[in-house]
């Protein structure tokens, strides 16, 4: 066998991965990069082996998912990730827990299962009840996926995706073969199936725990209740599903105030309406979502999930429609609302992180959600949108690792994977970039914005007739999508063409927003050789686009990335250089200050 190649110095590991020694220095601590040292003190000479960085390369950065969800999704400006983790998550997370008792009945072969709970079935001839069939099992997940370390539940979304793509009817009780092709599609091992029944003046949730490659229920059992009594109700479901994988049942966090019954139901109506509006933006749905959690607030003006709800529908309508000032104003005083009647709950602190962010005042975003994290370090909520915080001030590689907690504790919808992809263009991991985007069209092939940030990863690595095919599919799709003019323009500029280059972005440039396609005008600008304005689009990008997109742009790992070719023509260049040097000194101050994320 030959000897193992060594690379045996900083100065040999970064010209190994193409980056800088302090680079590599910050992958070493917050990436898990294998990097020896001879006696075991910090000082100590370093030295690395090139397998074992090829394998961190591997399976580290690329994040090959065992699981295997199919669903849809859309991607929206990060800043809305409050509200996508909506559909991740259920805002009310638990209760106190009940006790543990007993031993597990089983303890799956390899101890760590995949799960997936399918939409809940309604039996009670009470269509007023219909809202529990996606309530109750997107408020077990939310709870089941705080254990992410001893079990993988996949989202809700995932899975009525998959079931609606199977084209069966989510909410309708599934043969032993729809549960047998549900496996097949999702990777899941286990299901939970449910069934909401009457029993007298009481309700009752009849649940089974199921093997896919088994006819028999591994557990059977069903919990009474009032409609008041859900919460409880869920939490000793969720309990069950532990007990028999052998997994503890610890405290929760406590719970939101409890809202009535009229405005529960309220609430979850609009949540399922926000859902889809996530997938599909629509102005006349997200009105429907708006008067709905409105409708909730009169109903119980002491249920904050209702204050929760508006708040995320009115950034919603700043994010998505204009950027209105009145809509900002009213996401603000509803997340305060929300707050001021709950200020320990990690759900308040999240919605309250956006109130100061919008107005610049990244500091007090950082306080909110380092308290959301300590309130509730399981939640894939606050994880996600801590990783959107993290991507939206540059700090790339502690962005990518929460998106991808999100993603292996079972959130792996589209939109972790773009966002998570993106991190990785914009730190020169394209190939990682890639294997997220492709997962990306996997399970959203009719996307065509996505289809159009697969491409320009495609031109990074120039693979252009690759890019160019992608192109021909988002136009098709999207014709007026201005995003595949201006990834054809880059696509053209790598070619040296020119003349179809500016006349593609012409459309853009007119519109004059500093932050909108900066990527690739400064990219197309400096591939024509034109150097001023590349850098003059840059700066002014940097001064000006967060009023524009609600984020801070080119930050030091996009400046530091030197395989993105486009930029060659820059380097070396004084004022570029300069931007260079600032980003990284502000990169450093934000490393420092924000260590608590």
């Amino acid at each position: 066998m030959s000897a193992r190649e060594v690379l045996q110095s900083w100065k040999e590991i970064s010209a190994y991965l193409g980056r800088d020694i302090r680079t590599c220095c910050r992958w070493e601590a917050n990436l898990g990069l294998p990097v020896h040292r001879l006696n075991g003190s910090p000082k100590a000479r370093v030295l690395a082996y090139k397998d074992e960085i090829d394998r961190w390369l591997e399976m580290k950065l690329h994040e090959r998912e065992v699981v295997k969800p199919d669903f849809g999704s859309v991607l929206k400006r990060w800043p809305v990730v409050a509200v996508f983790t909506a559909v991740l998550v259920v805002a009310v997370l638990g209760w106190r827990s009940l006790n543990n008792g007993g031993r597990p009945r089983y303890l799956p072969a390899g101890g760590h299962p995949l799960l997936a709970v399918l939409p809940f079935a309604n039996g009670t001839g009470d269509p007023g009840l219909d809202y529990l069939c996606e309530s109750i099992p997107d408020h077990l997940i939310g709870d089941l996926q705080r254990d992410d370390d001893r079990m993988t539940v996949f989202s809700y979304d995932v899975i009525t995706e998959a079931v609606g793509k199977l084209g069966l009817e989510p909410g309708k009780l599934l043969t032993p073969n729809d549960l047998a092709a549900l496996a097949s599609r999702t990777g899941a091992g286990w299901f939970l199936v449910g069934y909401v029944a009457k029993s007298g003046s009481k309700l009752r949730i009849d649940y089974a725990l199921r093997e896919a490659k088994a006819q028999d229920a591994l557990k059977t059992d069903h919990v009474p209740g009032t409609e008041l009594e859900m919460p409880v109700m869920e939490e000793r479901v969720a309990d069950a599903v532990r007990r028999v994988f052998g997994v503890p049942v610890a405290s929760r966090p406590k719970a939101l105030l409890a809202c009535s019954i009229e405005a529960t139901r309220f609430y979850e109506t609009a949540r399922a309406l926000d859902c889809k509006y996530i997938l599909s933006p629509s102005p006349k749905n997200l009105d429907k979502i708006i008067w709905l959690f409105d409708q909730a607030r009169q109903a119980d003006p002491g249920c904050a999930l209702a204050y929760l709800g508006l708040g995320d529908a009115y950034q919603n309508r700043f994010a998505y429609e204009g950027g209105d000032p009145e809509a900002l104003q009213l996401m603000k005083e509803n997340y305060e609302r929300a707050y001021g009647m709950d200020p320990d709950r990690a759900e308040t602190n999240v919605g309250m992180a956006w109130v100061p962010y919008f107005d610049g005042d990244i500091d007090r975003t950082y306080a909110f959600l380092k308290r959301a994290l300590e309130l509730d370090p399981n939640s894939l909520h606050v994880l996600a949108d801590i990783g959107g915080f993290l991507a939206s001030i540059g700090v790339m590689e502690r962005s990518t690792e929460y998106f991808s907690r999100v993603i292996r504790a079972g959130g792996a919808t589209a939109d972790m994977h773009l966002l998570r992809g993106k991190g990785y263009e914009h730190m020169g991991l394209y190939e990682s970039a890639l294997a997220d985007l492709d997962k990306v069209i996997e399970l959203e092939p009719g996307d065509a914005n996505a289809l159009c940030y697969r491409a320009r990863t495609l031109i990074l690595l120039k693979k252009y007739e690759a890019a160019a095919a992608d192109l021909a599919m988002a136009e098709t799709l999207e014709p007026e999508n201005l995003h595949v003019d201006v990834v054809r323009a880059l696509l053209a500029a790598a070619r040296g063409e020119k003349k179809a280059a500016l006349e593609a972005i012409e459309p853009v440039r007119a519109a004059g927003r500093p932050g909108r396609y900066t990527y690739y005008l400064s990219r197309i600008y400096a591939a024509l050789g034109m150097k001023d304005e590349a850098i003059g689009n840059i700066e002014t990008a940097i001064d000006k686009g967060f009023d524009d997109v609600q984020n801070y742009l080119y930050s030091y790992p996009y400046f530091n990335n030197t395989r993105d070719y486009f930029y060659d023509t820059l380097r070396g260049e004084p004022r570029f250089n300069e931007l260079q040097r600032r980003e990284e000194q502000k990169y450093t101050d934000r490393l420092e200050k924000y260590y608590g994320l």
